[in-house]
This record gives structure tokens, C-alpha cells and sequence, in this order.
């Protein structure tokens, strides 16, 4: 397996349309590491830069110690999966495995271990005789990762592998991909506009828009810590409350009036810095789990949303309680027990020490 590196990469496309914009990643030796962002934020298009697929217009491309710029893709030591599977259909599935490595003049014996080790691996040894349109969505992925696995190379690259499965086998997929990556131990590159699939899949993300990294952490890290508002609400099922208010100062102390009325205390881990801006405007994060669920209604003296209840939508163990105060609306995630009606007052606790404040201007998190 093999390190990859991009240094100062840029992908600018005729017309002077960026892509990629000065893009800086160093993803070590057997590590797994998801790329995720909104369609059209370059994602798909750094992918194909590492693949060679696409031409970089500035910057470095390594892989290990040796800069690919201008290796053609079949001399990177990759592999790729692609969203279409891209599956030769007159083959069956152990020709479409085969294939890459009749190309690179394999003995028959050396194939034949190498399919038959990717086949138990992936549950496909059933599947061998098969063509494509006799298999499932999932089966025909697995062939695809199968076909990339054979080829034992340094860096496997997945693009939006799994976006034309059901619900079902998407999460199926996920824990197979993951647990291949244990297994093999393989430097891997994902990328996807799933959140979901980030958090769970990789070791560590790196969440894109418009061609620039937002941020790059572990994800829990990248959860608790959001480096400015766009982090805080792609990343969450569902994602983050924004409230917009203004600082105030009451007896020396500061605090948080909402646009919409209703006043909060300033957390004491953000007094200080907080005590700086004065009469500013200001934006409150606040994620759905922390607004009335059981333990910040447990915290003795929480702060209190006064709302309205508009929607209530049931998820079995929890429920989704979209609420109105003034013209803001907020997601609160409840255990599922706990009844609201919709139309009644409601005034759920915050759980105060989990709020996070970022500057309206720049977006970026007050730290």
C-alpha cells in the first residue's frame, strides 16, 4: 500500500471555471479517507486528479514518493469503483474480474487465486458464472469492488459507490467496504455527498464546497468542533439549528438576545471571548439532540426554547419535533416516549454547554 499526497493541486476547466482550488491533503499508508461535500464541490473531480483521469492544472499528485503527475491512470497502481459499476455485460463475473489482470499478462494459475480469494472475501463465489444482468445491485457492486481488490494495488479510489442502491443495502455496503478496509488494511480514498457514509465509514473526512476544503478532522471531531457554519450543517442527521441574535451585556456578564425575542446566557466557555464583541450580531448552533431531549432537560436551571409545535415525525426509537419560535424554526430529537401534540406551546431545555457560536459575516466558528 502507498501514501497519497496533494500539494497545492488546482483544477481550473476552460472558460477560467475552478474546480478545485488549491486543494492539501497528505492521507498516510492504509488509511481511509472519505471526501464529502454537495454535488459539484470538486470532490468527484480530486478524485479522478489521483486517478488520472483528469489532468491537474497546478500542483502535486504523489503517490508514496513518486509524483504521478503525468503517469498515465494503468501505471498509478490504482484501482477505482465507480457509481455505474461499469461492468462489461457480456462477461460473466469471473471474466469481468479476470479482465485487468489478463492485461497485465498474469498466468491463468495466479488469477485463478487471486478470483477465488476476492470471491470468498465478498460472498460471490456462487456468482462466478453469472452475467451482470443476473445479479442484484448489490451483488453487481460487490463484483466491482471484487474486480478492484484482485488488482492488489496501492490505493483503492471509490466514487459515490453506493448511490444507486436502496436504503437497505446501502448500509449493508457500508459495513462490508468498512470491514474489507480492515481486512486488507489498504490505503482507501471515498468519496460520497452521504454524510452518513462519511461518519460511519471513514477514519478521518474532509468535507468540501466550492472546490475548497471546509474542514479535514476525525468524526467526531469534525461533529463536536465545526470549523464555521456550512461543517455545522452538512454534518448531522438532522442538522444543526441556526438562530440568529445579537451579544448583550447584563451586570458585566454577557448574553444572547435572538432576533425573535427570547434571551439566552453566554456558556462559561465562551465568556470571554464573547465579551469582546460587544453589541454584535452573533449566530447560534444548536444540534437537535441538545434542545429538550432527556439530559438537557435533566441539567437543573437549562435555559428554555418557548415554541410552537409544527410537525412531529415519529422514528421509532426518537421523534423529529420541528418547532416555531417567531420566525425561527428548530429540529428537536426526543426519545420517541415522550408526546408533543402538534399546535401546543412547548419550552424545550437547551443544553447550554453544547451551543456553538460563529461570526454571521464570516461564517467561521467563535472559538
Amino acid at each position: 500500500m502507498a501514501s497519497v499526497t496533494l500539494e497545492h493541486v488546482d483544477k481550473v476547466y476552460p472558460g477560467n471555471v475552478t474546480a478545485v482550488s488549491d486543494f492539501n491533503l497528505e492521507i498516510k499508508d492504509g488509511e481511509f479517507v472519505v471526501l464529502v461535500g454537495p454535488s459539484g464541490c470538486g470532490k468527484s473531480t480530486t478524485l479522478r486528479m489521483v486517478a488520472g483521469l483528469e489532468e491537474i492544472s497546478n500542483g502535486t499528485v504523489k503517490i508514496g514518493d513518486r509524483v504521478v503527475n503525468d503517469v498515465p491512470p494503468k501505471d498509478r497502481d490504482i484501482a477505482m469503483v465507480f457509481q455505474n459499476y461499469a461492468l462489461y455485460p457480456h462477461m460473466t463475473v469471473y471474466d469481468n474480474m479476470a479482465f485487468g489482470l489478463k492485461l497485465r499478462k498474469f498466468s491463468r494459475k495466479d488469477i485463478e487465486k487471486r478470483i477465488q480469494e476476492a470471491a470468498r472475501m465478498l460472498g460471490l463465489e456462487a456468482l462466478l458464472d453469472r452475467r451482470p444482468k443476473a445479479l442484484s445491485g448489490g451483488q453487481r457492486q460487490r463484483v466491482a469492488v471484487g474486480r478492484a481488490i484482485v488488482r492488489k494495488p496501492a490505493v483503492f479510489l471509490f466514487d459515490e459507490p453506493l448511490s444507486n442502491l436502496d436504503a437497505k443495502l446501502r448500509v449493508q455496503m457500508r459495513v462490508e467496504i468498512s470491514q474489507l478496509h480492515a481486512k486488507l488494511d489498504a490505503t482507501m480514498i471515498y468519496v460520497t455527498h452521504d454524510q452518513v457514509e462519511a461518519m460511519t465509514m471513514g477514519d478521518r473526512i474532509v468535507v468540501m464546497k466550492d472546490g475548497l476544503i471546509q474542514q479535514e478532522a476525525d468524526p467526531i471531531t469534525l461533529y463536536d468542533m465545526p470549523n464555521n457554519c456550512f461543517v455545522a450543517g452538512f454534518i448531522g442527521t438532522p442538522p444543526m439549528n441556526f438562530f440568529q441574535g445579537r451579544v448583550t451585556e447584563s451586570g458585566g456578564s454577557p448574553g444572547i438576545r435572538l432576533d425573535h425575542g427570547q434571551s439566552f446566557p453566554v456558556p462559561v466557555a465562551y465568556k470571554e471571548r464573547l465579551a469582546t464583541y460587544g453589541d454584535r450580531p452573533i449566530t447560534m448552533g444548536i444540534r437537535p439532540e441538545d434542545i429538550g431531549s432527556t439530559m438537557a432537560e435533566q441539567v437543573e436551571d437549562a435555559p428554555r426554547l418557548h415554541a410552537r409545535v409544527d410537525v412531529v415525525e415519529p422514528m421509532g426509537s426518537e421523534s423529529y419535533v420541528h418547532m416555531r419560535a417567531g420566525d425561527d424554526r428548530f429540529i428537536s430529537r426526543v426519545d420517541a416516549h415522550r408526546r408533543f401534540v402538534v399546535g401546543e406551546q412547548a419550552s424545550p431545555a437547551v443544553f447550554l454547554d453544547k451551543v456553538h457560536f460563529f461570526d454571521p459575516e464570516t461564517g467561521q466558528r467563535v472559538t
